[in-house]
């Protein structure tokens, strides 16, 4: 049996994707290769297949991981080859590598998160990056910032996710009538928070005066592991 990880990024087509979607293009992709796919016991098999942490919508990706397990032996070579050909344009193979059948899973692993965000403005407004830097400012002093969860038998709870904000900050030159807000986000069994919340979060720092008329591009730079990498 081989074990295989590999790394993909996720382009602007396909960011409307939802995990359970991104799932099945995966499972579907690997049933068109041809690769000896394994899977679990039971009545109801399904494929060993999983991906690292899922991916909010309407977020790119720079380097996102998943792993599938094989029933024979497959080189990364061997892999990237033939499963690049069954990707849809949007979805990039950037890498594979095999690990131990009995290493942890790679979603046990995965610690926190880091997506950039940009803040682009509408046509004939500009972005004032004062006022963003004192309502990050102002946010990132709180000690409680409480979120509303869903939890089982239809009961709310509500909690503090400040701690799963493990870093915030600007980035500090503004281009093209940008300013780029870096986030490094709790994420994994642990417990996370979403950047769509936080950036929610922070507008409702700006008085009513510093409003803009602008969107936020996010994409999702980097997954950190137990390991440190």
């Amino acid at each position: 049996m081989t074990r295989m990880r590999f790394k993909f990024a996720l382009r602007d087509s396909l960011k409307h994707l939802s995990h359970l979607d991104m799932m099945r293009l995966f499972q579907r992709s690997f049933r068109r290769s041809g690769l000896p796919l394994a899977y679990s016991e039971g009545y109801n098999p399904h494929l060993r297949f999983n991906l690292a942490v899922p991916l909010p919508v309407n977020v790119t990706a720079s380097e996102e991981y998943g792993e599938v397990f094989f029933s024979e032996p497959v080189t990364p070579e061997w892999f990237i080859a033939v499963l690049k050909k069954q990707l849809p344009d949007g979805l990039d193979l950037t890498g594979a590598y095999t690990v131990e059948n009995d290493a942890s899973l790679l979603p046990s692993l995965v610690r926190a998160v880091l997506y950039r965000a940009k803040l682009i403005a509408s046509l004939g407004f500009k972005v004032i990056p004062g006022s963003y830097h004192t309502a990050l400012e102002s946010l990132m002093s709180r000690e409680e910032i409480v979120a509303l969860r869903a939890r089982k038998k239809n009961k709310n709870a509500y909690v503090n996710v400040r701690p799963y904000i493990i870093e915030a900050f600007f980035k500090d030159q503004e281009c093209n009538n940008q300013l780029e807000l870096n986030l490094m986000l709790q994420a994994g069994s642990q417990g996370g928070v979403s950047p769509f919340f936080v950036i929610e979060q922070l507008e409702k720092e700006l008085d009513d005066n510093s409003l803009q008329k602008a969107y936020w591009d996010l994409s999702r730079e980097k997954i950190f592991f137990k390991n440190g990498q």
